[in-house]
């Protein structure tokens, strides 16, 4: 469909993740938040998502014969680099004067390397609510970049930085989503008894600095959240306009003290109408704060799952690593959720720089004690890996950790992979066990089936669990079959 206002059309774009879309399809939850304000404002914004649009490149190439204002991608490390990358050059070799801005967590982390790259025109440093709509706004007129903070452009063979921008601090202030932008039935943030669910952040950051954890650099340890009257808001919103009752909270930290999270749940528990709710960033040390009267409004107010990062099972690697809680506190807090059928996802983290062998065992161990102390977990293990900016990635460069050179690179980044494909710490031997720890902790425990919301996962679960299951109960990680199934299927 032809465009009318060209000065005002906006084409963003979501890109693939790799494997993780085989296990669920969420919101593109940057780009709804950055299209609020230039929607508000009149633009005529087209979100093209990789993930759910099979003939993409197809889509992409009549957009940009439309000559759009800009075309904005989002990014993260990993496999999603590809597709971003892919999507720049499709662009530029249909109108190399097309406006690529590039926005998200890699580019962040990484803009003088990013910008770099010939098909980047621009990028957006940090939360751009405010500034995508600047940047729009000013490339409209045609004026000057250099007054709006957070960018870095490039100005014939010179590289401009306008800034570090402004922290948004107040998250009510930010425009309300236009979901009306996407197709709300692609997606599926998690599976309660075939229930249709959806996603939505009530909070950015976190107060706490673990040492591999990019927080401390994108949100300068700082938490912010919505306020309860909002969260409540949007929540009935999403139920009269899209009749959803499932929730995703997408956050790194949902509750800001034990305070707040007792009024949160009160705000639930007053609901007209009952809601399922689950949360991506829980902390055990203030889930042990919790009495019994909490923990009943806790599943009144239709929690039915929680993640909570555990890390380690080692003691001193949870020290080494600035965790801020111990086995004792993750103890506690695991007891007491035991009392309602709340799914724990745990997630934890092995082969860190200077983590031994016996380190890694004890992880493993401390799931499995954890599992037979509370029914209704399940672990998922990752591989670590180094995040720019953070100080394990300065320690693992000293333990021989050798970084990518260019954002292509970049991609290779994937938490089962990279260890294969730059030098580091951990020796060969041992990164095909890792590998295998990791995969099968995904699938080893029945409780992560709401996690599953593909048929393709639903599927793999099936014919993997009992496999998985039987490596956990035994420890036995040896016949790396997963890295070939890994390779094959995703």
């Amino acid at each position: 469909m032809e465009i009318v206002n060209r000065n005002k059309f906006v084409l963003l774009i979501q890109p693939k993740h790799g494997s993780w879309d085989k296990i669920f399809c969420r919101l593109p939850e940057s780009l709804l938040s950055i299209s609020a304000g230039p929607f508000k404002e009149g633009y005529k914004i087209k979100i093209l998502d990789q993930r759910v649009i099979p003939d993409w490149k197809k889509k992409l190439v009549e957009y940009v014969k439309q000559k759009p204002l800009v075309v904005g991608i989002t990014t993260l490390t990993g496999p999603s680099l590809n597709f971003a990358l892919e999507a720049a050059d499709i662009v530029k070799k249909i109108n190399k004067n097309t406006k690529v801005v590039f926005g998200g967590v890699h580019v962040t982390l990484l803009p003088e390397q990013s910008i770099k790259n010939n098909n980047i025109d621009i990028i957006v440093k940090g939360d751009a609510d405010y500034t995508f709509l600047k940047l729009l706004q000013a490339l409209e007129k045609n004026e000057s970049l250099d007054e709006i903070k957070g960018l870095y452009y490039k100005r014939g063979d010179e590289i401009i930085f306008t800034g570090e921008p402004d922290m948004i601090r107040d998250l009510d202030a930010l425009s309300e989503s236009p979901y009306e932008l996407v197709d709300m039935f692609k997606y599926s943030a998690v599976d309660f008894d075939g229930n249709r669910s959806v996603s939505f952040q009530t909070a950015r950051g976190c107060p706490f600095s673990c040492k591999f954890c990019a927080n401390a650099n994108l949100h300068k340890s700082v938490r912010i959240g919505m306020s309860i009257p909002r969260i409540i808001s949007k929540i009935e919103m999403l139920q009269e306009k899209y009749d959803y009752n499932t929730f995703l909270f997408l956050d790194e930290n949902t509750s800001a003290s034990p305070f707040h999270f007792r009024e949160l749940l009160k705000a639930l528990n007053g609901l007209k109408k009952k809601i399922i709710w689950t949360t991506t960033g829980i902390r055990a040390d203030m889930i042990s704060r919790l009495d019994d009267e909490d923990l009943k409004n806790l599943w009144d107010s239709g929690c039915r799952a929680m993640d909570i990062g555990v890390e380690s099972g080692s003691d001193r690697v949870l020290k080494y690593i600035d965790k801020a809680e111990t086995k004792e506190i993750m103890g506690v807090a695991n007891k007491k959720l035991a009392k309602y059928p709340i799914i724990l996802k745990y997630t934890f983290i092995i082969g860190y720089p200077t983590e031994t062998d016996e380190e890694m065992e004890e992880t493993v161990d401390f799931y499995m004690r954890l599992s037979r102390e509370n029914p209704n977990v399940f672990p998922m293990i990752f591989i670590y890996t180094p995040i720019v900016g953070t100080p394990l990635y300065v320690e693992s460069i000293r333990y021989n950790f050798k970084p990518p050179a260019t954002m292509r690179e970049w991609a290779d980044m994937d938490y089962k992979t990279w260890l294969y494909k730059y030098p580091n710490w951990i020796p060969k031997n041992k990164k095909r066990r890792l590998e295998v720890i990791s995969i099968a902790s995904l699938f080893c425990n029945a409780n992560v089936k709401y996690k599953l919301a593909t048929l393709f996962s639903k599927a793999a679960f099936l014919l993997y669990h009992p496999i998985a299951k039987f490596r956990f109960k035994h420890k036995f990680f040896g016949f790396p079959l997963e890295s070939f199934l890994s390779k094959l299927f995703f």
